[in-house]
C-alpha cells in the first residue's frame, strides 16, 4: 500500500490560504453585517460553520502535508487553533461598532471546525479504502 508523504511545497501553499482566509474572516468581522444576513434568521449561524469549517479544513491539510501521516495531533490541533481564532475574533466583534461578540456565534464556529474534522477523517477513511482496493 502506497503511504502518502506529505510535501512542504503543499504545506507552504495551505498555510499561505489559511492565512488569506483568517485575514478575510477578520476584515468581514470589522464590517458591519451585511443587510441580507440580518434580515435572513439564522444565516449569520451557517456564514460561522461554513466560514471555520473551511479554516480547519485548510489547517488539517497544512498539518496533514507538514506531518505525512495520519495522527491524533493532525486534527486536533488545527480545530484548537480553528477554535481560539473563533474565540479571538468574536471578542474582537465587541470592540467593532455595529457588531456583537456572541456565544452562539462562537458555538457555530465550533460546530463547523469540529464537522470539518469529521468530514477530513471520512475523507480519509474513503481514500485509503479506495488505494488499498487500487494497489491490490
Amino acid at each position: 500500500m502506497a503511504k502518502y508523504k506529505g510535501e512542504r511545497k503543499h504545506a507552504v501553499i495551505f498555510i499561505l490560504l489559511s492565512i488569506v482566509w483568517i485575514s478575510f474572516l477578520f476584515v468581514e468581522s470589522s464590517q458591519p453585517p451585511s443587510k441580507i444576513i440580518s434580515e435572513v434568521s439564522g444565516l449569520d449561524k451557517v456564514a460561522h460553520f461554513v466560514a471555520f469549517g473551511i479554516l480547519t479544513l485548510l489547517l488539517i491539510a497544512t498539518s496533514f502535508n507538514l506531518n505525512g501521516k495520519k495522527a491524533i495531533s493532525l486534527f486536533l490541533l488545527p480545530s484548537l487553533i480553528s477554535m481560539l481564532f473563533g474565540v479571538i475574533e468574536e471578542s474582537y466583534q465587541m470592540y467593532v461598532p455595529g457588531r456583537l461578540g456572541s456565544l452562539s456565534d462562537m458555538a457555530a464556529d465550533i460546530c463547523g471546525s469540529v464537522f470539518a474534522v469529521f468530514v477530513a477523517k471520512y475523507t480519509m477513511t474513503i481514500t485509503k479504502i479506495y488505494n488499498t482496493a487500487v494497489d491490490d
